[in-house]
């Protein structure tokens, strides 16, 4: 078989599709390959952070497709048959159908590829089914088979989900999408067919890698110009509302802490938004939506705005994280916010949460011009430096706080007011 040699692919000893079943020539892929997307994160984001950034088990793609130890050939040569047999396409036509897409692959990826022509094509090829395999078993657990080496192997399957979160190991969505059409299409009529966003909200709803609620409307949003899985989760968390450029804008960043705040009388509740984005700030209530802390979102959250710095014009994910490093300037600052619920976390503990963040926020860029939370720093500035707002504070939380200090300050008003009358009455006695 030409461009699919066996000791480059796979030995099917026996063919699980006959050669009259190929994939036609009249198909036509229905999704058009996005433009350059997949990048490898600056070395400056990289330094020390090696671990969030390459994949650790699994290779996907070609920036570390030469990495032996990362080609997991076992599993992906066991997945790759079991989408041949299921879907009843030919290798060889596969092989070329993503042979066909070799020059918009090619585009995709941010630097030269010195893979040849057909070794570009087995590597997209065999590393797309693996994904399509992953998103197919974890929605169906009926389709694992008794040896399967991933899913009966829980600890496997989250390195996998790890290196999925990783911008450096990403795939062009055109081509899942497209070979995911492919083998729904062999299908019945009667059978569901499921949509790559389906699939991938199925994967990603439970909180591992996750920094907030993965919503039902999750296939939908993600979905939308996304070119990848990063893409996809960034463009989930994006702001409800397109911001228009700042009013205020701070020339340097400088805000008063949680403490800071909450000592000038400063309220915070969770927010009831969707987005990490619906922050309000209104008659002294701080309103933030929800943030899950949980072991992989520091890969997540670090693979985003390594997205973003590459990428993207708007640097949301990296203006959220400079503003809740704003928020933070200690550990007790981390402790009040999941007491209040803001910040959600599980194996970690404030000091370790305080120290992730302000890791993120050395690799985060402030633009002054464009930073998505100038007002509202500029709101609570303005709030912090009104004195009233301190003194009132002071008084409900030193002489307010409890019935019976209501009760003491009343008795003292009380005790003071017959005191004056007492001596009024007693110079006007005189």
């Amino acid at each position: 078989m030409e461009g699919l040699r066996k000791e480059d692919l796979f030995d099917f000893k026996n063919p699980l599709v006959p050669p009259e079943n190929p994939i036609g020539d009249e198909f036509v892929s229905i999704h058009c390959v996005s433009d350059c997307s997949i990048y490898r994160v600056p070395r400056s984001m990289r330094e020390g952070y090696e671990k969030a950034f390459s994949p650790r088990f699994v290779s996907l793609g070609p920036f570390h497709h030469r990495i032996k130890d990362l080609q997991a050939l076992g599993h992906k040569e066991s997945y790759f048959t079991d989408f041949v047999r299921v879907s009843k396409l030919s290798a060889q036509g596969l092989f070329e159908f993503v042979k066909g897409r070799e020059e918009a692959i090619r585009e995709c990826y941010a630097e030269k590829i010195e893979l040849e022509s057909n070794d570009l094509a087995r590597c997209i090829l065999v590393d797309s089914v693996f994904i399509i395999e992953i998103l197919l078993k974890n929605r169906d657990r009926s389709l694992v088979g008794k040896n399967d080496r991933i899913f009966k192997k829980p600890w496997l399957i989250h390195d996998i989900k790890f290196d999925i979160l990783k911008v450096e190991n990403q795939i062009p969505f055109a081509i899942i999408e497209d070979l995911l059409a492919l083998h729904q299409s062999t299908r019945n009529s009667d059978d569901e067919r499921l949509s790559l966003g389906v699939l991938t909200h199925e994967f990603f709803k439970l909180h591992l890698g996750g920094i907030t609620e993965i919503g039902d409307d999750f296939s939908k949003v993600s979905s939308m110009n996304s070119s990848h899985f990063v893409s996809a989760l960034r463009n989930y968390n994006l702001p409800s509302v397109t911001p228009s450029r700042p009013k205020k804008v701070i020339k340097s960043l400088a805000t008063p802490s949680v403490m800071e705040l909450s000592q000038a009388g400063v309220k915070f509740q969770v927010g009831s938004g969707k987005s990490l984005f619906d922050v309000r700030f209104s008659n002294g209530t701080l309103e933030i939506p929800k943030l899950n802390i949980y072991f992989g979102a520091d890969v997540l959250l670090r693979n985003l705005i390594g997205f973003e710095r590459c990428n993207c014009l708007e640097n949301y994910i990296n203006d959220y994280i400079i503003f809740i490093g704003l928020l933070v300037h200690c550990p007790e600052d981390v402790e009040m916010l999941v007491e209040e619920g803001i910040i959600r976390i599980s194996t970690w503990d404030s000091k370790e949460v305080f120290a992730l963040i302000k890791s993120l926020v050395k690799g985060a860029r402030f633009i002054p011009d464009d930073f998505y939370f100038s007002g509202l720093c500029t709101e609570l500035n303005e709030y912090y430096r009104i004195p009233w707002h301190r003194w009132k504070a002071m008084l409900k939380r030193d002489y307010f706080n409890s019935p019976w200090s209501i009760i003491s300050v009343v008795a003292a008003v009380v005790l003071l007011l017959l005191t004056l009358v007492q001596t009024v009455f007693s110079v006007i006695s005189k």
